[in-house]
């Protein structure tokens, strides 16, 4: 009973995860990623 429990669990888990990876990657980004460049600025 524990191991169909468990494993069901770990199903869930893990379609969640891919569904969030492969649908949508960027939802939890940092939006710093999407500034353009500025080549005369330097970071700080």
């Amino acid at each position: 009973y524990y191991t169909i429990k468990d494993a069901l669990g770990l199903l869930l888990f893990l379609l969640s995860l891919m569904t969030l990876t492969l649908f949508s990657p960027d939802l939890l980004g940092d939006p710093d990623n999407y500034t353009l460049a500025n080549p005369l600025n330097t970071p700080p």
